[in-house]
């Protein structure tokens, strides 16, 4: 109906005829992907050029998993530089609507909300939820975000996918945050109405506990979100999770009233308040990779004396 027809990993060619396995693919138990959202912008596809090849060099040269890049219209010309800039497997799925605003939503849409523009709140929305039912995910149990401008320090010389399925995880997390109170406005008060509805109390677990506790940082009031996250530039996800219904209902009723486009509500911010809502902490695993995004920069737990240049 979109007029392209794209291969799944492994497969290639111009009827998918032909497979590109990778080097380890039979003798792993599981299915795994690196995945990321691209726009055609020069600035994205400039860091984008700049990352894959040292998430070759320090991370998948030695585990070889595939890379799918989401996109809503790369151009041939844009495709071909990111296919040339490493070794990586790369294959690309496109994402036709997620800058689509619902139209009971046209009028009432900030163009520019303080700086993060439509295309940012559809990003946003799309990993909150669509991104684990799109068709190239169904065929992995695992998958691992990271952002164009994300990029490893140091090499990563043992397989987080392989510690998340031998320890049975479900969602794996990089660092702790806090997220800005502007980008959540009427954010909780919506969890809180969700929550009402279905019977669940907002005290009823340890981590929602935790992220109610005024006395974290003493700036807000008890039995509201303190606004602690995990950060989700980098995660892995047990693909299964979050795709059941659990989770999918508590992201369809927050997208059933607007919050994405009308407050930039952030795809951390769902994931955080979804898994205090109904995972256990044995659940969750933190990484230790060397890691660096922006402002974040960590050499990781096997170089606890290093620092970031």
């Amino acid at each position: 109906g979109l007029g392209v027809c794209e291969c799944f990993p492994p497969h290639r060619g111009r009827f998918c005829e032909h497979t590109e396995p990778g080097v380890w693919d039979e003798s792993r138990p599981y299915r795994a992907v690196l995945h990321y959202l691209v726009g055609e912008r020069e600035r994205l596809l400039s860091d984008f050029e700049r990352t894959l090849p040292l998430l070759w060099e320090r991370f998948n040269s030695r585990f070889d998993y595939p890379v799918v890049v989401f996109h809503d219209g790369l151009s041939p010309a844009s495709r071909q530089r990111i296919l040339e800039a490493s070794r990586n497997r790369v294959w690309f799925a496109t994402v036709a609507d997620y800058t689509a605003v619902p139209a009971y939503l046209q009028g009432r849409l900030e163009l520019d909300l303080g700086g993060y523009s439509v295309g940012y709140r559809g990003m946003c929305r799309f990993r909150s939820g669509p991104i684990f039912t799109q068709p190239v995910m169904q065929h992995f149990d695992y998958a691992w975000t990271l952002d164009t401008d994300g990029y490893f320090p140091a090499a990563i010389t043992a397989d987080p996918f392989e510690r998340m399925h031998r320890g049975g995880y479900v969602f794996a997390y990089s660092h702790v945050s806090r997220d800005q109170a502007s980008a959540v406005q009427h954010f909780w008060e919506f969890c809180r109405l969700y929550m009402e509805s279905k019977g669940i109390d907002p005290k009823g677990t340890k981590m929602l506990r935790r992220l109610t506790d005024a006395l974290v940082l003493r700036d807000t009031y008890w039995h509201e979100w303190n606004r602690v996250l995990f950060m989700n530039d980098i995660e892995i996800t047990q693909l299964a999770w979050f795709r059941s219904e659990r989770y999918q209902d508590f992201f369809h009723f927050l997208d059933s009233v607007g919050g994405f486009w009308l407050y930039r509500w952030g795809d951390h911010a769902v994931r955080t308040i979804a898994i205090a809502l109904f995972l256990d902490a044995n659940q969750l695993l933190r990484m230790g990779v060397p890691y660096g995004h922006q402002n974040t920069c960590r050499c990781g737990e096997d170089r606890p004396d290093e620092v970031c240049v």
